[in-house]
């Protein structure tokens, strides 16, 4: 975690040293103009980094959204005592579920005992 936060400063400090070191030159400001054919692989360039960020876009927003429908899922939670091995089953949202407790869709809280474990059965759609 300390390593983490040395790198992260570390680069920032990089970052801002080079930035300081580049405003302290003089710069003359160059005029190229380059051929059509440049203006048009630029041109090609450009349209190609806009699609490939609307297309990155697109596929953020669909992982959060199947993750996000994912959580909201309705599953059937078994707790098996593996001493006795009785079976209790409830429906609860899958985002409710915890390693030792759970919400059921009625909202009551389950509290699972160590000798005790929970099975998450998908339901069918």
């Amino acid at each position: 975690m300390l390593t983490k936060i040395v790198l992260t400063l570390s680069v920032i400090a990089g970052c801002l040293w080079y930035l300081s070191a580049k405003r302290g030159q003089n710069r003359q400001p160059s005029l190229v103009v380059g051929s059509k054919k440049d203006q048009q692989r630029r041109a090609i360039l450009l349209r190609g980094a806009y699609l490939f960020m609307f297309v990155m876009v697109i596929a953020a927003s669909a992982m959060i959204y199947i993750e996000l429908s994912d959580n909201y899922k309705t599953v059937t939670v078994h707790v098996i005592n593996t001493q006795t091995g009785a079976k209790s089953s409830y429906q609860a949202r899958r985002e409710d579920v915890a390693a030792h407790s759970f919400t059921t869709v009625n909202g009551r809280k389950v509290y699972v005992a160590g000798i005790e474990r929970i099975e998450v059965e998908a339901e069918a759609d």
